[in-house]
């Protein structure tokens, strides 16, 4: 083997390393990041005038019908597991120089900030809906029917943008050697 091919497949074991290592840790601290969620939601819902909620670790709790009700965020409500796939993907193709840092930078933490409103905007039409139908109905409807639909449709946009993101542009390396 060449010494370039070497460095090239060091490289791309590097950048799988980072990303693995950067889907383990995210992994492995969702509570971490459901937390966080749970504090923006709460923020959010009475910022816009929602509810005059509060969170309490990972849960959003906030007075309906004379009581505190609420919702917690857990593993599969918190948005930590699709962070995953960005960081990976966008680890594997600096390290293939595929995408140039920078490129994967701004690539990935649009992709971050757009989960995290999709996520914030579905949590925060679970509180609407519990507001307009009450608390039992109003979480069914929301977390079924009207959360899978802005999951699904961010979700979507999410990959789509991400996919333009790291597919346009030149790649680092090739103008060079295409010479």
């Amino acid at each position: 083997m060449s010494r370039t091919t070497v460095l090239h497949w060091g490289r791309a074991l590097l950048g799988a390393a980072c990303g693995i290592a950067l889907g383990i840790t995210l992994f492995q601290r969702w509570h971490d990041v459901a937390v966080a969620e749970a504090w923006l939601n709460a923020r959010l819902v009475a910022a816009i005038g929602l509810a005059d909620s509060t969170s309490v670790g990972a849960a959003v709790t906030f007075p309906l019908d004379q009581r505190w009700v609420g919702f917690l965020v857990s593993t599969g409500c918190s948005v930590a597991m699709l962070l995953i796939p960005p960081f990976v993907l966008a680890s594997l193709l600096v390290g293939f120089r595929r995408l140039t840092l920078p490129r994967a930078a701004i690539a990935v933490s649009l992709a971050v900030a757009l989960l995290v409103t999709v996520n914030q905007v579905r949590l925060a039409a679970v509180v609407a809906a519990m507001q307009l139908w009450g608390f039992e109905l109003g979480y069914q409807r929301s977390h079924v029917l009207i959360g899978s639909a802005i999951s699904t449709v961010g979700l979507i946009a999410v990959a789509i943008v991400f996919l333009l993101l790291v597919g346009s542009g030149r790649r680092p390396g090739r103008l060079s050697s295409a010479r």
